[in-house]
């Protein structure tokens, strides 16, 4: 984890980690499925969120969850992990580990700083903690994922340094 900037109490880190988008039906099979192989049971809810130590696991659609990694994975495993997936008829994954960068804020003026970037109405009534949204974030096509402390803002990677400038500009002024 790189730290980006730590102004105006926010602090901006980013960060490269392990990513699967998940496609499936989100019954009771699937849901087993998943289950046994990451200890987590998937949200059933759009745009909710379930976490533990290890992993993060947005139900982003109807039909896609986004798994990922807080840990230092090898690629191997991540690939393993997908293949074990695919081996179910009723389960696409791939892994989209190198498509995005991942940049955590926290800090009191964090919603502050990111309405600065765009028109997301962060106020808790709105949007809860541990609850994802998509949304445009400085024109850009991010993720969110609103955790208990922080945030995390995922974007594809040809991105990140248009984005982190972005950041860093909001904070300053």
């Amino acid at each position: 984890m790189r730290e980006v900037i730590r102004s105006n109490d926010v602090e901006i880190k980013t960060f490269s980690t392990h990513q699967i988008i998940i496609r499936g039906s989100g019954n009771s099979e699937f849901n087993n499925i998943l289950n046994k192989k990451l200890k987590l049971l998937p949200p059933s809810d759009n745009l909710r969120i379930v976490s533990d130590d290890n992993h993060i696991l947005a139900k982003m659609s109807f039909d896609q969850w986004n798994l990922i990694f807080l840990n230092d994975n090898k690629n191997f495993k991540v690939q393993k992990i997908c293949e074990d997936f695919n081996e179910k008829a009723s389960i696409l994954a791939t892994n989209f580990s190198d498509a995005q960068v991942f940049f955590q804020i926290g800090g009191n003026n964090t919603f502050y700083t990111l309405n600065k970037l765009t028109h997301f109405d962060f106020r808790e009534k709105n949007f809860k903690a541990m609850t994802a949204a998509q949304t445009l974030v400085a024109r850009i096509d991010c993720n969110i994922y609103r955790l208990e402390n922080h945030m995390l803002i995922s974007c594809n990677r040809s991105f990140a340094d248009y984005f982190e400038d972005r950041l860093i500009d909001a904070v300053n002024f």
